[in-house]
């Protein structure tokens, strides 16, 4: 899903860049051409203006007439008197107010030695030097009107760049020029928005082989391209791609030009693309991390619930899986499977119940398949008779073993520590007289706890594991100790602890596992792991068997116990509660 997202939003962004770059595209021709449009506009109103400008010449019944007549045809060439002067300033401002784009206007006629020249700003009119920039083009002059393209023009206020307008006079005025000089800052400041966004964009003017403007600045042929005809699109200029416009203007006497690199043109229009890719890119990014954090969240809770079911497989069903998941559903698994382990766990427990309920049935069956009292009795004549033959410690061992089996067959299966520790030292002294006197028996039980009650035949469990897997024959120190302390008010402690071959400690802790894990059908031994399960289904969850090593080498095993008198337990008993 987060590849098909990430095509996804690739395809679009591609489609979106396209568009936006047509779009911009389209923008920034607009503009150029709307620049364009504007310049071609300006100069044809320079154009058609100039025969405004030029009127008065033409009007025979002026004052201003009678004057250009006379300062073209005169017989007197030289320099004007100041009323005359004054009179030329006068009609050459009446000219400039025409336009206000005219610069400077200049008087030429091959006559006359002193010819004039009227600047914009200037009260009076100036001699025009030989070194002006247009005399060659004017006294080349060959048609009505022509255009000449920008100049530097020396000025009282300095050099400025002018392009100029001839036309010539009336054929009843002889053989002069009029020259009309005029400013290119309008030209520029049209040109000069479109510049700065693309730096190659370049406007210009072409008439006659020379520039009349150049929005650059530069005023070189060598640099520009030289149209041939209209033309508007893509062309190859050396080594570069140029987009190029071109037309004719100004009553078709200039052509104007504009160019700009094509890879400009292409860079701009895709302004909006790099955002539009770094936004994608974003988002996908984004999308990704997202995605793998959540991956990792979802993989890492089913990992919880992973590592959890392995280890209630391992019969640890009392185990609950935490179900505080943030993903949505795993809690109500969590929970359905923390429901499943409880019920197992309480069947389970249900089914060892009924089994040692079903072993204590056969007990009591057994029980009823023979006459006790026909062993006691056998047992007691036995023992009469080891008195009569002077055997007496064969008479106490029988009188031990007599008591020990009417406790095995005993009706009651909660009896008070003393009860129980009086039954255990019983069976001790049998297996003394089996193994002699190589074991030292020890007891440290709290006078207190001597009255609370105890399983019936809890001790005979741990001293039979002890003789089993403990008790060392070539030793004659075997040591047992039986202790017993209070807890708190509740619960109390019980501990056998030996010298003999003791275990290690990995086999101590998987011992200690072994007799936790619940029993799962009769052909399991029944040792201590049997002894820990009626303890937790006696007593509860929290109490039972643990096993550890202690300082003689040997082990020690401990049990909690919950402290209840044995009447507790017969009325709990009589009203149901056990």
């Amino acid at each position: 899903m987060t590849c098909m997202f990430s095509i996804f939003l690739f395809v679009t962004s591609c489609i979106a860049c396209y568009y936006a770059y047509t779009e911009k595209k389209s923008q920034i021709l607009s503009s150029m051409d709307m620049a364009y449009s504007r310049i071609e506009q300006e100069h044809k109103n320079v154009v058609n203006n100039f025969w405004q400008v030029y009127m008065p010449i033409a009007d025979s019944n002026s004052s201003t007439y009678a004057l250009f007549r006379n300062y073209f045809d005169s017989t007197e060439p030289e320099d004007l008197a100041p009323m005359e002067k004054r009179k030329l300033t006068s009609a050459l401002e009446q000219m400039c107010v025409r336009d206000n784009r005219i610069e400077w206007i200049a008087l030429y006629s091959e006559i006359r030695t002193i010819n004039y020249v009227k600047y914009s700003g200037n009260t009076f009119v100036q001699e025009l030097p030989d070194t002006f920039p247009y005399i060659s083009d004017m006294k080349q002059k060959t048609t009505q009107m022509e255009v000449y393209g920008a100049r530097e023009i020396l000025t009282t206020y300095g050099n400025l760049c002018t392009f100029a307008i001839c036309g010539g006079v009336p054929s009843t005025m002889g053989n002069g020029k009029i020259l009309i000089g005029y400013r290119l800052d309008t030209y520029e400041a049209i040109s000069n928005f479109q510049i700065t966004s693309i730096p190659s964009m370049r406007y210009y003017i072409l008439t006659n082989n020379q520039i009349l403007f150049d929005s650059s600045g530069k005023y070189t042929l060598n640099d520009l391209y030289i149209p041939e005809g209209i033309h508007e699109g893509l062309v190859t200029s050396g080594n570069s791609k140029l987009y190029i416009k071109t037309n004719h203007v100004g009553d078709n006497t200039s052509t104007l030009v504009y160019t700009a690199l094509w890879k400009d043109i292409f860079l701009a229009a895709h302004q909006d693309t790099w955002w539009i890719i770094g936004i994608t890119f974003s988002f996908i990014i984004l999308s990704l991390i997202v995605n793998m954090s959540m991956n990792h969240s979802v993989s890492k809770e089913v990992s919880i619930i992973q590592d959890g079911l392995s280890f209630i497989a391992d019969n640890n069903l009392d185990y609950q899986l935490p179900t505080d998941f943030k993903q949505g559903g795993l809690p109500e698994i969590a929970q359905n499977i923390n429901e499943m382990s409880m019920k197992l766990n309480e069947n389970i427990k249900k089914a060892y119940y009924f089994e040692l309920k079903q072993k204590d049935a056969e007990l009591a069956q057994l029980q009823t398949t023979f006459n006790p009292h026909f062993l006691y009795n056998t047992l007691e004549m036995l023992r009469s008779k080891s008195y009569a033959n002077g055997d007496t410690e064969t008479a106490d061992l029988i009188s031990n073993f007599s008591s020990i089996f009417r406790s095995f067959i005993g009706a009651k299966i909660f009896i008070t520590l003393k009860e129980e520790l009086a039954f255990n030292k019983k069976y001790l002294t049998l297996l003394n007289a089996r193994y002699g006197e190589r074991v030292t028996i020890q007891y440290d039980i709290d006078s207190p706890l001597l009255d609370y009650g105890i399983i019936r035949n809890f001790f005979q469990t741990l001293i039979e594991n002890y003789f089993i897997h403990g008790f060392d024959a070539d030793k004659s120190n075997n040591l047992i100790r039986f202790t017993g302390k209070s807890i708190d008010d509740n619960n109390m402690l019980l501990t056998m602890e030996d010298n003999g071959f003791g275990m290690t400690e990995e086999n101590i802790a998987l011992l200690n596992q072994q007799i936790e894990e619940p029993i799962r059908h009769s052909k399991e031994s029944y040792g201590l792991k049997n002894l820990n399960q009626r303890l937790k289904l006696f007593y509860g969850p929290d109490y039972g068997l643990h096993i550890m090593k202690n300082e003689y080498n040997g082990v020690t095993v401990q049990i909690k116990l919950r402290k209840m008198l044995v009447e507790e337990y017969d009325k709990k008993k009589k009203l149901h509660q056990l």
